[in-house]
């Protein structure tokens, strides 16, 4: 296939789904195309040149001969020789070639690293962010629960404290009250009445001293 400077620069590559740049298999492919122009174009130069090295070993040039024996050689030549004289621009089109193919490939190994060393930042900066979010996360827990533990540790103690102490003084009141009935002196029960008549006073009297 041949390729010209116009299709090079009219060459469109199919941009990816997942992050700036060309495809490298498109990339790929049209650099193979270039190669192989390449190689064409540099075997025919070959063969030109070849060409014109045999066409001037043909058709020496002899001060002797006379115009008409010339003419016809003469005649050779310029359409033999006029071949080679594309070879400069066919030359300078493959340079630009190689050179917009060159740059096509360095662009897209450039951009690739780009690409490549932006994911891993931003890949370490999501980590660093979900590790740092954990550990803070984890350490309010933590610190939850300690919090938590050491209010229900208040909580025990106080509550033995106050038992401790009700019971102490349980006792003691107990103890108290059991003593004081021992020491209380054993009373009789009366059965006379606050206001008693003349006769009835002097019979409790009588009955008493019975």
């Amino acid at each position: 296939m041949a390729l010209t400077p116009e299709e090079v620069i009219n060459k469109r590559f199919q941009p990816t789904k997942f992050k700036e740049g060309y495809n490298p298999e498109e990339v790929d492919d049209f650099l193979d195309e270039i190669v192989i122009e390449l190689r064409r174009l540099n075997a025919e130069n070959s063969s030109l040149k070849d060409q014109l090295k045999e066409a001037e070993a043909q058709a020496p040039f002899p001060a002797a001969e006379s115009p008409a024996s010339t003419a016809p050689v003469l005649s050779d030549v310029p359409e033999i020789a006029s071949e080679p004289e594309v070879t400069p621009a066919t030359s300078s089109d493959a340079a630009g070639l190689l050179a917009l193919a060159q740059k096509v490939h360095d662009d897209y190994v450039i951009e690739g690293k780009r690409e490549r060393e932006r994911l891993i930042v931003e890949g370490r900066e999501e980590a660093n962010l979900l590790v740092s979010t954990a550990r803070d996360e984890s350490d309010q827990v933590l610190g939850e629960l300690e919090q938590a533990r050491v209010e229900l540790e208040q909580s025990v103690d106080q509550l033995r404290s106050f038992e401790s102490t009700y019971r102490s003084s349980l006792r003691t009141y107990i103890t108290e009250q059991l003593s004081a009935l021992e020491q209380t002196p054993h009373l009789e029960p009366l059965d006379t009445p606050s206001l008693l008549t003349g006769q009835q006073a002097l019979d409790l009297e009588s009955d008493q001293e019975k």
